[in-house]
């Protein structure tokens, strides 16, 4: 496809999806939509747009994502949502020739840790019968799959096993882990360092943000351009996970107990030579 092509060319009535969808028709409130972020993404602005149902925002946004040669973040709500991008929306989008190179990132937790794996299957708890059926599908399911993704292994076997194969931070080992090579989330985050289009969900994505340092660096995905968020309007809530503070009965609690032995207020009474407890709560 040309590198002057626009989203309006590509989704209007006389566009490549037009002649590859019998009966499409454009919808005008989608062209206007891909014409603002197109705006947006080309004068690196900020853009708040709210799309109604059956609008078609998806494409909206991935076709002038990927046609603006950036390095794009495209943060959805729910893994759901996530999935239906990458195995839906962006195979019809190679059918039309735009080439997205898009990779598909998601927390550790979604992956099969090899490690953890081998070592259930070695262990005397592989014996029973409703594991042992588990593993052999999860067996059969990483023959032919080279995601590692549980969400994708087909049928509900892989549930009984699930939390004890799943990759997580406090079992990593590192390069020092005779899997390393295939690791499922090394694969994933090497991945999404050549990608141009990251698909990530909300969590992820403030996950990433928070680990970062003042520099920007140390986060789990690669530097990018621009965010695309969907349904931003949980964004809000998200965020404030990892950048809130909780403050709960329970922790004031131990933080009032804490100061009480510090400053020698134990059961209530003031030792000698501290100043009063209006003074001392300042």
């Amino acid at each position: 496809m040309a590198d002057d092509v626009t989203a309006r060319a590509v989704l209007g009535p006389d566009g490549p999806l037009a002649a590859l969808l019998p009966g499409y028709e454009a919808r005008e409130a989608q062209l206007e939509m891909a014409d603002a972020v197109e705006r947006a993404l080309r004068g690196e602005r900020r853009l708040l747009c709210e799309a109604g149902t059956g609008t078609g925002k998806t494409l909206a946004y991935l076709v002038p994502a990927i046609l603006s040669g950036r390095r794009v973040v495209v943060s959805t709500a729910t893994k759901a949502l996530q999935e239906q991008i990458f195995t839906k929306d962006l195979p019809l989008l190679e059918r039309l020739g735009l080439r997205p190179d898009a990779a598909l990132i998601k927390g550790m937790g979604n992956y099969v840790c090899l490690r953890r794996y081998h070592q259930l299957r070695g262990s005397p708890e592989a014996g029973d019968p409703q594991r042992s059926a588990a593993l052999a599908a999860v067996e059969r399911w990483l023959a032919s799959d080279r995601s590692g993704d549980l969400s994708m292994m087909p049928g509900s076997e892989v549930a009984t096993v699930r939390a004890e194969i799943a990759a997580a931070s406090e079992a990593r080992v590192g390069p020092g882990c005779v899997h390393h090579d295939a690791c499922y989330v090394t694969r994933s985050r090497l991945r999404a360092q050549e990608a141009r289009l990251l698909v990530v969900n909300h969590h992820l994505f403030f996950a990433d943000l928070a680990l970062r340092g003042p520099d920007f660096s140390g986060g789990v995905l690669p530097d990018y351009d621009a965010v695309v968020f969907d349904e931003a309007h949980q964004v809000e809530d998200i965020a404030t996970e990892f950048f809130g503070v909780r403050v709960s009965t329970a922790r004031l609690d131990v933080l009032i107990r804490d100061a009480g032995r510090a400053f020698g207020l134990d059961d209530g009474r003031r030792r000698p030579g501290l100043p009063p407890p209006d003074e001392t709560s300042r």
